[in-house]
């Protein structure tokens, strides 16, 4: 199963006994000056500003990190009264026993990092000193103390046996979703019997593994999105649909930062399918009234959130918890155990196993990952602004090779949708599109390019939706929850889809019979094709619509 580790779990909601450890002073044999006021600042002033970059200003999972270490301190000095200085975080003998007895409770558990452990422990520490008066300037940088640096060697030690030991896996894929397993945590989500929570997983974890989300930034992922162009990749042109977002514990300086997604080669594992099928299910069952709002020029629409747990927490930040929980409530529904040492951090690093195995640079790569150690003001600036500089992760995360410029071909991308079936899915969602690109144009009230964008990538989420629901019946059969909706029920039982589907299908098999010279894929294709037949004749009997839609 998914590691849900306790180690992180919510901190109490009365931290003051832990706070409190900040304000010592240490005023024994060797003490430094402790802060006193000058002409510019009181010393309150200036314990304020070491404790607010300390502490205070870092992100909320840094801190309940530093929570779980920083009580753990504090139980043993309360378990060994002996030690000299309370809670001060000094002399550094003392502060190598408590790490030597953070290394042995690893070791006591068959932890696999005790050097993690031990290297987080020690950090927290460091903020703690850090607001703490008096302590010599010799034990500041306390990490190279020899006593401390003796812990940190025999704990690297213990992580490399631990990681050698007959039960470790010694493979990849401790931290990586295979491709299998992928398709596997899709497929329940998409039968999970909540459809918020089932949906909302699929469209996390695929947008999460091909945009290299972290936790953090899937918890305020917002309805920010923009069609952004379409790449002229042969045969078939690329749409790429950009996420915005401007938050994350990487983000500090709440710079708008943007992730690609395109459509992928394998149906069940588009992510675009599976973001729209959320996105329609809020605008229809969970009666989200994002359209409304934009039309309204009301951009109070720019607070909902596209993941979350219930509709009542659609406008606030989720927390690591809400989302996780939904995963592991999915993860725990699978045929197969998904043992796992991550949980929301897994897409992110299945996505960067996945660009590494297809060759791609460390420059696409890092540009794709977002992370920001670079030398030239290009790689911290410019580049990550673009979700474009990543094209090539875009392209291989969509299915395709490193060749897809010249090969970008799926059949069922080829076939035009009626726009009544998407009028269907989002009612009056191209009218109000025209009304609000009209208004930004004519600049009669406020323009919000965000909500023209964000309609604009409705009605192509709703286009690819019905280009992959052949293949979405084939896969999922009657159970497909779509089909609980009257509009997509009464269309998939006409005539008219009959005719879609063959179109779709026939496309995709000549697609594949391109690409391939095994025999044995054809039959299997002409095999769903039938499979695909039956259950649309079976909804059609279930549902006589009184129209052709």
């Amino acid at each position: 199963m998914l590691r849900s580790s306790t180690r992180r779990g919510r901190a109490p909601a009365d931290n003051s006994d832990v706070l409190a450890m900040f304000h010592l002073m240490y005023s024994g044999e060797g003490a430094t000056q402790p802060l006193v006021d000058d002409s510019s600042l009181t010393k309150e002033q200036k314990w304020q500003l070491l404790f607010d970059r300390n502490w205070r200003n870092l992100a909320p999972l840094s801190q309940t990190k530093w929570l779980v270490y920083l009580r753990k301190w504090k139980k043993w000095i309360d378990d060994h009264p002996e030690q000299p200085e309370g809670c001060l975080v000094f002399p550094s003998s003392k502060i190598s026993a408590f790490l030597s007895h953070i290394l042995a409770d690893c070791t006591a558990s068959n932890s696999k990092d005790p050097h993690g452990a031990v290297k987080s422990a020690r950090k927290a520490l460091r903020h703690l000193r850090a607001c703490q008066a008096g302590i010599p300037d010799d034990e500041a940088k306390f990490p190279s103390q020899p006593y401390i640096a003796g812990v940190t060697s025999r704990a690297k030690t213990a992580t490399a046996e631990a990681r050698q030991c007959e039960e470790a896996d010694p493979s990849c894929s401790a931290s990586t979703l295979s491709n299998e397993e992928y398709a596997s945590l899709l497929d329940a989500a998409m039968r999970y019997p909540d459809k918020q929570v089932g949906l909302c997983v699929a469209a996390m974890v695929s947008c999460g593994l091909a945009a290299g989300f972290r936790s953090d930034d899937l918890q305020d992922t917002r309805y920010f999105m923009e069609l952004i162009c379409s790449v002229p990749a042969k045969p078939l042109p690329m749409q790429i649909l950009a996420l915005a977002n401007n938050a994350g514990k990487a983000n500090q300086d709440a710079q708008m930062t943007y992730a690609a997604l395109a459509n992928h080669r394998q149906p069940h594992l588009d992510c675009l399918a599976y973001l729209w099928q959320l996105v329609l299910y809020q605008l229809n069952v969970s009666k989200l009234p994002l359209l409304a709002l934009i039309y309204q020029n009301n951009t109070s629409w720019r607070s909902y959130r596209m993941f979350f747990r219930d509709p009542s927490m659609a406008t606030s930040k989720q927390t690591y918890y809400d989302l996780s929980a939904m995963l592991l409530k999915v993860a725990a529904t699978m045929p197969d155990a998904l043992v796992k040492t991550k949980v929301m951090h897994l897409m992110r690093c299945s996505g960067t196993v996945s660009l590494a195995a297809a060759a791609c640079s460390m420059d696409v790569l890092r540009v794709w990952g977002r992370w920001a150690r670079s030398e030239g003001v290009v790689g911290k600036s410019y580049l990550p602004k673009s979700p474009l500089s990543a094209l090539p992760a875009t392209g291989v995360l969509a299915g395709f090779g490193t060749d897809f410029m010249t090969n970008h071909a799926f059949g069922r991308g080829t076939v035009a949708v009626p726009l009544a079936w998407i009028d269907a899915l989002a009612p009056h969602a191209r009218v109000i599109f025209q009304a609000v690109r009209l208004r930004n144009r004519m600049r009669t009230g406020k323009a919000d390019f965000s909500g023209q964008h964000c309609i604009e990538s409705i009605l192509y989420l709703a286009e690819t939706f019905w280009q992959s629901s052949p293949f979405m019946l084939q896969r999922y059969g009657l159970g497909w929850w779509a089909l609980q909706l009257p509009a997509v029920r009464c269309i998939v039982g006409s005539s008219s889809f009959r005719q879609f589907e063959q179109r779709v299908s026939m496309n995709a098999w000549h697609t594949q019979l391109k690409q391939s010279t095994c025999l044995g894929c054809c039959l299997q294709n002409e095999q769903k094709l039938f499979n695909i037949k039956a259950i649309v004749f079976y909804v059609e009997c279930q549902c006589t619509p009184t129209r052709e839609v």
